[in-house]
């Protein structure tokens, strides 16, 4: 009959306890993301002031951004009438949009990296985040939307085709203007949310972004065909003036190890 090996207070070794050929595995670390209310009230108050702003103008614009939309989509609406606004104020809502919009981007980056990255934010002090990182990553979106204007307004008097690249830069400033209206509304919650809810609005925004590409490749592949203008040239303002700045901008999140 076998007996039972006398108790003692000797903790077992693992290989001891399991074999000889146990190992132990090391347990990987959770990063746990950063509440929003720690940037401080700067970011809040930031994000204020753009949801004010942006409220004011799509409820002012709501006919317009609407028809835009859907009839990019290829519906079209049969109150046309109500949906003209005059070139000053469509030029007006453009240039709104796309600046509540940068400023957003800098304060999604900011909430991003809280939330996936906060290694990225060593040395620096938490209500500083809004303008070190934030600030750094809106002042390169909006020179990288300067350079590209003027890369086009330069290719426009090199080409002799002022008008089409005038039409053309129209094209880009209202599509990216009527995307940021629509993903601002996610992106709000997105910036002040808990983990979950900034989880689910990042992906929704992601969708979106996604759609509103496609459809922007194919205006700009119709309006090229309707100038009479090669294709090349088409794929290459495509390379050269869309995804060459967007691979700058991502490049640095993408790097191993990289931080802001």
């Amino acid at each position: 009959m076998n007996t039972l090996p006398p108790v003692t207070n000797r903790i077992l070794t693992p290989e001891e306890a399991f074999g000889e050929a146990t190992t132990l595995a090391t347990a990987q670390e959770q990063v746990a993301g950063i509440d929003p209310a720690i940037f401080g009230g700067a970011f809040q108050a930031i994000v204020i002031c753009i949801t004010l702003v942006y409220m004011f103008f799509i409820i002012r614009y709501w006919n317009f951004v609407r028809y835009f939309l859907l009839s990019s989509v290829g519906i079209k609406t049969t109150k046309r009438s109500q949906t003209h606004i005059n070139p000053g104020e469509q030029y007006n809502l453009e240039v709104v949009m796309i600046v509540v919009g940068v400023i957003f981007l800098g304060l999604a980056v900011v909430r991003g990296c809280g939330l996936w990255m906060p290694q990225a934010f060593e040395g620096i002090t938490p209500s500083d985040t809004v303008w070190v990182v934030g600030g750094t990553v809106a002042a390169g979106v909006a020179l990288l939307m300067g350079l590209e204007y003027l890369a086009l307004k330069a290719t426009g008097v090199v080409s002799e085709r002022a008008v089409a690249c005038h039409e053309l830069l129209h094209l880009k400033l209202l599509h990216l203007a009527v995307t940021f209206a629509t993903i601002l509304p996610f992106g709000v919650l997105f910036l002040l949310g808990d983990e979950r809810a900034a989880n689910i609005c990042f992906w929704v925004m992601a969708a979106e972004c996604l759609i509103s590409l496609i459809i922007f490749v194919k205006e700009t592949f119709l309006f090229f065909v309707a100038q009479k203008i090669s294709i090349l040239h088409w794929i290459l303002y495509l390379c050269a003036l869309e995804i060459l700045p967007v691979s700058l901008m991502v490049a640095p999140l993408l790097r191993p190890g990289a931080g802001i």
